[in-house]
Order: structure tokens, then C-alpha cells, then sequence
């Protein structure tokens, strides 16, 4: 079963800009570490790549990319292509004239469970994209596949309209029915960490400031200081 569905309902403006100065890694940490963070093997393709957008999920046959391109005529500015390919990198599924037209259409990136080429032109232009591998060989436009469904792309579950975050440690999904939540939490985890940064750099260890050392004291640890004579 194939499916196309054109419309997204997406989050508002501000929750999925808000996100722009939000790390993956904040986003992994106030969602309590559960599956949101796709899988270490989607990798930006040049370094200092950074994303947030608003997700068009696209579910296309490995090695074939007709429906990506009709995937990029849907999309709106800002939102992010999300494609699982299967995880299949013996094939580039897009390059540098797809990317151009996205970029054109002021698109937020691309993310893509399989391969890429035009590294290189893609790095030149900066427009942002996550994929699994490269591959020169170009793509196949033969076979349907489906927009807008919920697909597995980097090993999360990725429903259309749910918020992508990108920067170089990888990739984090936020679903939209909790997006201006979590939202708020990672402003305030970055606040908290800068709080804790000065007392770092006045001296202060993470050991105590976090009560690691009170985890430390209930370890039965051979040849801690307090056996020391």
C-alpha cells in the first residue's frame, strides 16, 4: 500500500524555530534518554552541519528516488525531508541538483536512512543533510512509494510534522504532541548547565555539584581514602 498524503499538521513557527539553539544532546538528556536520538551510523555530511525543521516523512524503495522528488514539491520552507530508504547505501538517492532545489524552495535539510553523493557540492552550497552513507551511483525512478506516513528512519519512529533536530554529534526527533514541552525543558537544562559551567571553572567538581560522590560512598570500593592510614 502506497500512500501520498499531502497535508502536515505542523507545530507553530516559534516552537520549531526555538529549537535552532537547541543540541541533540540537550534534546537526548531532557527526554530521558528514551529511543529519540537516531542511531550513530546518520552522520551529517560535512561537519558544522546544523538543522531543525518540521518533518515530511517520505518511505522510498531502496536504490529508487521518484518519490523523493515528488516528496521535495510538496514540502513548505522549513521543513526537513525525512526518508528511510531501507538503510540502503549502494546507492545515492539524491545529490547536488536535488539539494539545490530544496535549498531554492528554502527547505531546512534533508535526512536520509541511505546514501547520498555530491558530498563535496553539498558541502559548498551548506545546505544541511544527514545520511547512512555515499555512493556515486545514481538512483532508479521506477517504483511508488509513500508520503507523509510513519516510517523507521536511523532506528526512531518518525511521524510527518514532528520536529528534527541536527548538529555534528547527529540526529534527535522531537514528537509534535510534546514538542513545546520538551522545548522548555532543554532552555532550562541549557541555563542549569551554564549555571554549573561557572562553578566548574571557579573550581567546583561535577563529583559533588551532581552528588556523584554520595553514589561514590555507598560503593564498597577496595583502598578508598577512608582505609587509608
Amino acid at each position: 500500500m502506497h500512500t501520498v498524503e499531502p497535508s502536515v499538521n505542523r507545530p507553530e513557527y516559534e516552537i520549531v524555530s526555538g529549537f535552532e539553539d537547541v543540541p541533540t544532546s540537550i534534546v537526548s538528556d531532557v527526554t530521558g534518554n528514551v529511543g529519540l536520538t537516531m542511531d550513530s551510523g546518520m552522520k551529517p555530511v560535512y561537519s558544522g552541519a546544523e538543522l531543525a525543521g518540521t518533518a515530511i516523512t517520505v518511505k522510498a524503495s531502496p536504490g529508487d528516488n521518484l518519490i523523493i522528488h515528488k516528496a521535495i514539491t510538496l514540502a513548505e520552507p522549513g521543513d526537513v525531508l525525512v526518508i528511510d530508504a531501507n538503510g540502503y547505501v549502494e546507492t545515492g538517492h539524491l545529490g547536488e541538483l536535488m539539494c539545490t532545489s530544496c535549498k531554492a524552495n528554502n527547505l531546512a535539510g534533508i535526512v536520509i536512512d541511505g546514501a547520498i553523493r555530491d558530498r563535496k557540492e553539498i558541502e559548498e552550497m551548506e545546505f544541511p543533510v544527514y545520511a547512512r552513507g555515499v555512493h556515486p551511483q545514481g538512483p532508479l525512478k521506477q517504483d511508488p512509494g509513500s508520503i507523509n506516513v510513519t516510517i523507521s528512519c536511523g532506528g526512531v519512529t518518525v511521524e510527518p510534522g514532528d520536529i528534527m533536530v541536527g548538529d555534528d554529534e547527529g540526529l534527535a526527533t522531537v514528537p509534535s504532541e510534546n514538542a513545546e514541552s520538551i522545548l522548555e525543558r532543554s532552555h532550562e537544562k541549557i541555563d542549569a548547565e551554564n549555571n554549573t559551567r561557572e562553578r566548574i571553572q571557579n573550581g567546583d567538581y561535577l563529583f559533588e555539584i551532581n552528588g556523584y560522590d554520595k553514589l561514590y560512598e555507598k560503593l564498597d570500593v577496595v583502598g578508598s581514602e577512608d582505609s587509608v592510614q
